[in-house]
C-alpha cells in the first residue's frame, strides 16, 4: 500500500493498558463524594466514551435527580479528575505486547499512523511519549480536539486529513463499539480488538472486517 493507506488506533484498551491509572483517578473523584473505591474490573465497564461519561457512570449513586445540579457536580468532579490524572496518567500505562514492533513495521512500510481516542488529548500525548511511540504516531486526535467524539466519524476524518490519507484505504483499530461505529461511518475498514476493555460479545454483535485476539494477532 502507498503512504495514504493509514492505520488509526484507539488508545485505551487497544494500544496500551491504561486502566489502572484511569481507575486511580476515578476513585479519587469518588472519594471526594464520600463513595468507596471501585474495583478495576468495574471501572473497565465505564471506559470508552470519554472522561465525563466515565464520571457520570462512576458517580451515579451520588448525583442528585435534578439535571442542572447533577451537571454542576459533574463539572466539578471532572475538574478534579483531570487535575489528578495529570500526574497519574503515565504511572502504570503499558503498551500491549507486540504493539511497538507492529507500529515500527507499519511505519517502515510507509503506512501513515495515528491515534483517535476519546481520552483528552492532554493525556494521550504524554502517554504515547512515555511509552516511546510518539514519533510513530504523529497525529493524535483526542476526545476534546473537536466538538464531536467517537462514535461520530468526525475525529477519524480529521485525523485522515492531517495524515493525507483516504478513507477507502484506511483502517480503524479499536476495542470499543465506538471505534467500530466511527470507523464504519467514516468509510474505513475496521478491526475489533477482543483483548481490550470492550465486551467481546458486544464487539462481535457490532461486526468488524477483522478481529485481533492480541495486538496484531488475527482471530476468527
Amino acid at each position: 500500500m502507498h503512504q495514504s493507506a493509514a492505520f488509526l488506533f484507539d488508545l485505551d484498551g487497544t494500544l496500551a493498558d491504561t486502566l489502572p491509572d484511569i481507575a486511580a483517578s476515578c476513585n479519587h473523584a469518588r472519594s471526594r463524594f464520600g463513595l468507596p473505591p471501585l474495583l478495576t474490573p468495574q471501572v473497565r465497564t465505564f471506559v470508552g466514551d470519554g472522561a465525563l461519561a466515565l464520571l457520570r457512570r462512576a458517580l451515579q449513586p451520588a448525583l442528585p435527580p435534578d439535571p442542572a445540579r447533577a451537571d454542576a457536580l459533574l463539572a466539578d468532579a471532572l475538574a478534579g479528575y483531570l487535575a489528578h490524572h495529570e500526574g497519574q496518567c503515565t504511572v502504570h500505562a503499558r503498551l500491549y505486547p507486540g504493539a511497538r514492533d507492529l507500529l515500527q513495521r507499519l511505519a517502515a512500510a510507509g503506512h501513515a499512523l495515528g491515534v483517535v481516542t476519546n481520552k483528552p488529548a492532554r493525556f494521550a500525548g504524554p502517554i504515547l511519549r512515555v511509552l516511546g511511540v510518539e514519533r510513530l504516531l504523529p497525529v493524535v486526535v483526542g476526545g476534546d480536539t473537536l466538538p464531536q467524539r467517537k462514535p461520530d466519524p468526525a475525529p477519524i476524518l480529521h485525523a485522515l486529513r492531517q495524515l493525507g490519507g483516504e478513507a477507502s484505504d484506511a483502517t480503524m483499530v479499536g476495542d470499543g463499539v465506538q471505534d467500530l461505529r466511527a470507523g464504519k461511518a467514516a468509510g474505513l475498514r475496521t478491526i475489533g480488538c477482543l483483548y481490550g476493555y470492550g465486551e467481546p460479545a458486544a464487539l462481535r454483535a457490532e461486526g468488524a472486517d477483522g478481529w485481533w485476539s492480541a495486538f496484531g494477532v488475527a482471530a476468527d
